[in-house]
C-alpha cells in the first residue's frame, strides 16, 4: 500500500498543479490579460503580487468596454444554499487532501528524529561505559549509578522514556546491555536498539 501512494503521489500533485494552472489561465483570460500569466498563481510570493493587480488596478476588459461606451455596475448576488454548500464541501475536500499528504510525512519524520535522537543516546551510554571501564581495570559499572557518580553519564535513561524511547541498562562486572524501546510500536518509533559489551549497536523491527 505504502509503495502503491508513493507512485500515485507524485502523479496526483502533477495533475493537481496543471488543474489548477489550467483553471488560474482560464480566469485570467476572462479579465483581458493574457491566459499565461495564470501561471503565475502557482508561484509563492509572485501570486500574493499577481492577486494584488488583479483586486487594484483595472482590467484591461472593463477598459475597452469603456472605449465603446460600455458600462456594467458589477453587484455580487446573494450566495444560494447550494453554493454555499458547494463552497463548505470545497474546503473541507482541500483541507483532507492537504492533511492526508502532510500528516503521513510528519509521522515519517517523526520517527526518523526519534530513532535518531534513540540511537545517539545508546551510543553516548556506551561512551560512558567504555570511559568508566578504562578507569577501572576493565570492570564494567554494577549499575546506573556508578556512571552518574562518577559524572561519565549526566543524565538518567535507565527505565526513563526520552522523545518517544524507553530505555532498559543491565549491568554487571564482565557484560553488560542497552536496550532502546519505542514507546509506541509504530508511531514513535519503528526500530529497537541493542548494544552488549562489544560496543556494536544492534537494530531490529519492533513488534
Amino acid at each position: 500500500m505504502e509503495a502503491l501512494f508513493g507512485f500515485l503521489y507524485p502523479i496526483l500533485w502533477l495533475a493537481f498543479i496543471f488543474f489548477m494552472g489550467l483553471m488560474w489561465w482560464k480566469i485570467i483570460s476572462k479579465t483581458g490579460y493574457h491566459g499565461a500569466l495564470g501561471i503565475l498563481m502557482l508561484v509563492p510570493v509572485v501570486n500574493i503580487v499577481m492577486m494584488a493587480v488583479l483586486a487594484f488596478k483595472e482590467w484591461p476588459v472593463r477598459k475597452e468596454m469603456k472605449l465603446k461606451g460600455i458600462e456594467i455596475k458589477f453587484s455580487a448576488p446573494l450566495p444560494t444554499p447550494a453554493v454555499v454548500v458547494m463552497v463548505i464541501c470545497a474546503v473541507f475536500f482541500i483541507g483532507a487532501l492537504l492533511a492526508a499528504i502532510a500528516i503521513p510525512n510528519y509521522l515519517k519524520t517523526k520517527i526518523i528524529v526519534s530513532e535518531t535522537a534513540a540511537k545517539a543516546s545508546v551510543k553516548t551510554i556506551i561512551n560512558a561505559v567504555e570511559a568508566y571501564s578504562s578507569e577501572n581495570k576493565g570492570q564494567f559499572p554494577a549499575s546506573e549509578d556508578d556512571l552518574r557518580k562518577g559524572n561519565y553519564l549526566s543524565d538518567p535513561y535507565n527505565n526513563a522514556i526520552k522523545k518517544g524511547y524507553s530505555y532498559s541498562l543491565n549491568f554487571d562486572k564482565d557484560n553488560y546491555q542497552i536496550i532502546a524501546t519505542p514507546e509506541v510500536c509504530g508511531t514513535t518509533g519503528t526500530k529497537v536498539f541493542i548494544a552488549d559489551n562489544n560496543g556494536i549497536i544492534s537494530e531490529k523491527d519492533c513488534r
